[in-house]
């Protein structure tokens, strides 16, 4: 999806005043440069870029206008027409398994917030990746292999090398 880029600077805009009145906020140290300068600098670059923004998404809507009469908001369109319109859906959302291999990475991220505390790092990790690897096409002999090594290499650098504790869940009696 792609969003028209006066509506991207419209929001950075509103961004870039957030974080104009929330540095503003900060407390002065006594100093003629206080911790509210960076900030503040920044929103400045931010608003900046806001009106570029919105700038080049009118001239493209501009410019459809003048090519047809009649401007949907939502199309599905290519890259080149992207900045013709408002909304912009993206061709593989009329593709069934491209839907659901990209609903399937958020699924993965809920899946094991809810499941890796009593299952275990590493079955859910294994269960995660051969899903995914199943999803995006990888032939069954090459997936379970490969996510059986990625989940015990991604368990042993996290849980050894940089001591992050994670579940065994079922696992706890093979805890080493």
């Amino acid at each position: 999806m792609k969003i028209n880029d006066a509506l991207s600077g419209l929001v950075v805009a509103l961004f870039a005043v957030v974080l104009w009145i929330a540095s503003s906020r900060l407390p002065a140290m006594g100093q003629d440069i206080g911790p509210n300068v960076f900030p503040q600098a920044l929103a400045v670059g931010l608003l900046i870029c806001a009106v570029l923004l919105v700038l080049r998404g009118l001239r493209g809507l501009r410019k459809t206008k003048a090519r047809s009469a009649h401007v949907s908001t939502f199309s599905t369109t290519d890259a080149a027409d992207q900045d013709a319109h408002w909304f912009t859906l993206p061709e593989w959302i009329g593709n069934s398994h491209a839907v659901l291999a990209f609903l399937l990475v958020p699924a993965s991220l809920l899946f094991y917030i809810w499941v890796s505390e009593p299952l275990g790092f590493l079955p859910t990790a294994f269960v995660l990746l051969l899903v995914l690897f199943v999803t995006f096409r990888t032939r069954l002999l090459t997936a379970v292999p490969t996510a059986l090594a990625c989940a015990l290499i991604i368990h042993t650098i996290f849980y050894k090398l940089l001591k992050v504790p994670l579940p065994w869940g079922i696992l706890t009696p093979l805890a080493w």
